[in-house]
């Protein structure tokens, strides 16, 4: 495997897969741009049929197969996609590398999410590989700027929008979470470790005289992509449950930052917006 250092230049792409949709989309977009593909399934957390695919399940914490396996077949490019549990630094430790770069790692994880995750792709262009974003592989997957959907509903909510993106940003840029709900000017929730779904399932729970209902909604649930982090990992993901969450919520729509949030099937997802009566913003950073 020769390293290469053009992100254009790449003919076999590395997926390390956790949980979730999104590693198999990438998969085949890749495919789509006939490019081979090889599959690291992370142990108790990849849960994708990978059957027709070449891929292997290693544990999260053993370095060395994993690379193995990867330079074995010929990959040039990796990715990390999926969701991955963050796990209790104090007890953690990955087999396989120095170490001096065992020790940036715990370091790193202490400073918070963005911060770990940069450590990680170290490891791996340490290795000879090249890093790949998921703009870079799927960016016809990216939000695009405009609205789409209920017209009407975004008309009463452009102060909500402001509020909740202008929030989920202050969040990113302290390294808590990426997305935010603001309804009438209220904070409902900001996301923390628990998730999006999470995150919008307690919003469901909350009083109907804090929220929106099914039949007159109320509230905007904003995601934003990090300020400063690095885009190649960890960019945020929408898919049709997260617009049903926010129907069940009561809220209004989705505010999202267009070329920075992630849709799982675009299609499927405005689809879900004007099948709930939803509307969808997306928002260019500094638009």
């Amino acid at each position: 495997m020769t390293a290469n250092n053009n992100n254009t230049d790449w003919s076999h792409l590395g997926i390390i897969a956790g949980g979730g949709e999104l590693p198999m989309v990438l998969a085949r977009q890749a495919i789509a741009k006939a490019k081979k593909v090889s599959i690291v399934r992370l142990s108790g957390f990849a849960d994708q049929d990978w059957t027709g695919f070449s891929a292997q399940e290693f544990s999260i914490h053993n370095m060395t197969p994993i690379g193995k396996y990867l330079y074995e077949a010929g990959v040039d490019a990796v990715t990390f996609a999926g969701n991955v549990r963050r796990p209790d630094f104090d007890d953690f430790t990955i087999k396989g590398i120095p170490d001096s770069a065992q020790e940036a790692l715990h370091n790193a994880a202490r400073q918070g999410e963005d911060a770990l995750l940069r450590s990680v792709i170290s490891i791996f262009e340490k290795a000879g590989f090249v890093v790949l974003g998921l703009n870079e592989i799927a960016p016809d997957h990216l939000v695009q700027p405009g609205i789409i959907g209920n017209q009407q509903a975004f008309a009463q909510s452009q102060d909500d929008c402001q509020r909740a993106s202008d929030i989920a940003r202050q969040i990113g840029a302290m390294d808590i979470g990426q997305s935010a709900v603001v309804c009438k000017g209220i904070v409902l929730a900001v996301e923390a470790q628990e998730g999006t779904e999470q995150m919008l399932a307690r919003c469901a729970s909350l009083p109907k005289a804090l929220r929106g209902t099914e039949k007159q909604r109320y509230g905007v649930f904003a995601k934003w992509a990090k300020p400063g982090q690095d885009r190649r990992i960890d960019l945020p993901v929408v898919g049709v449950s997260t617009v049903e969450s926010v129907a069940r919520a009561g809220l209004a729509g989705l505010a999202l930052e267009a070329g920075a949030v992630m849709m799982l099937d675009p299609d499927a997802v405005k689809a879900a917006v004007e099948r709930q009566g939803l509307f969808m913003l997306g928002v260019k950073a500094g638009g």
